[in-house]
């Protein structure tokens, strides 16, 4: 949402500066019949410092700023109301009675979608003083979807910017709860796993289908020593580090040719070791268009993270596919995917293990 219209100056320095991505502008102009010929940014800055922009335009632009903070990040929790006539009826009145005062937020709205679904919206505010106006404050918003699952139950699926941002909605939600005894949060972690299940998880969750998109690669491992081990040590692997790329292929390797990713060499050596898989990133290409993304799948924190990480777009420029914030109705679709794939993997192993134990 832009509350603020922005002077076309500062909007060429954001061009100059490389924050905005000529292919970006070139597609957003040619959806309205405009087409610019340059491909450089100082002549793509020259040519559009004219135009007169619309406010859908400069959400457009602002969203394309490359930006980690323009990647969709998103929690899964639960929260529970026992002996409810009607839960949704409830929850909307408790995040709408709810005092945000300790927090960066500002309540905008709490909007009934349908009988099942409704929406906390929340704004905040990022200044960065001595920046480019086009990006020194951006407004940010946080929702929090309601979703029913249950007479008692329903599924909380917050959409943050970061980490710490999750950690001060936790801490929110505490404060709330304590509040209002009948309402009870319920964090979807790796704790309540059995030492095979969690790895099952990962091992499962990246088996299923995805419509129209195609597993590519592992970019991503994060492993974590079992509660109860001497140390809280951590290892990572990441595809940034030449050092780990051997490893990522032959797990990648696992998950292609259909076998379990314990079956790596790697991962048999940490299992041995006592650690477990907390983080797993992917990178998936689309079927349906030019279009790859790389996706996180965490249990930090004790909740359940899906975090659109990175969205490479076809550049006509280049012939090729560019590094670039995807426009955040594309990532919505996309992240939702995972999101239910996650969560309905984790609630099939959860339920197994209960009827296991039985």
């Amino acid at each position: 949402m832009i509350s603020k219209y922005i002077d076309n100056k500062e909007l060429k320095r954001a061009i100059e500066d490389g924050k905005l991505k000529p292919f970006r502008i070139r597609k957003i102009l040619k959806d309205q019949g405009i087409i610019l010929a340059s491909t450089n940014s100082e002549q793509i800055a020259e040519q559009v410092y004219p135009i007169l922009w619309g406010n859908c335009d400069i959400e457009k632009l602002s969203q394309s700023l490359d930006d980690g903070a323009n990647y969709i990040k998103s929690s899964v929790m639960e929260m529970e109301i026992k002996d409810s006539d009607n839960i949704m009826d409830d929850l909307e009145d408790f995040f709408g009675n709810a005092s945000f005062g300790m927090t960066r937020y500002g309540l905008s709205a709490v909007s009934r979608v349908n009988d099942d679904k409704l929406i906390v919206k929340l704004r905040y505010s990022i200044i960065r003083p001595g920046r480019n106006e086009f990006i020194s404050t951006q407004y940010k918003n946080t929702d929090i979807i309601v979703t029913k699952v249950s007479k008692e139950k329903a599924i909380i699926d917050v959409r943050q910017a970061s980490t710490s941002e999750m950690k001060e909605i936790n801490k929110f939600l505490e404060e709330a709860t304590r509040k209002d005894a009948a309402v009870h949060t319920r964090h979807i972690s790796l704790q309540v796993l059995t030492n095979e299940n969690r790895v099952a998880f990962f091992d499962e969750f990246i088996k299923r289908n995805f419509l129209d998109w195609r597993f590519e690669t592992v970019t991503k491992v994060e492993l974590k020593r079992y509660e109860g081990s001497e140390d809280d040590e951590t290892k990572e692997l990441d595809e940034e580090e030449d050092s780990a790329l051997s490893n990522l292929q032959g797990i990648t390797s696992a998950i292609l040719s259909g076998t379990s990713i314990r079956n790596n060499s790697f991962v048999q050596e940490c299992l041995q070791n006592d650690f477990y898989i907390t983080t797993m990133g992917y990178k998936f290409e689309s079927l349906a268009d030019l279009r790859e993304v790389v996706v996180e799948i965490n249990f930090k924190y004790d909740d359940l993270k899906i975090d659109i990480c990175k969205t490479y777009e076809y550049d006509s420029d280049a012939d090729g596919l560019r590094l670039h914030p995807a426009m955040l109705d594309v990532q919505e679709e996309i992240l939702k995917m995972f999101q239910t794939a996650a969560y309905e993997q984790y609630t099939e192993i959860l339920e197994r293990q209960r009827q296991e134990a039985l």
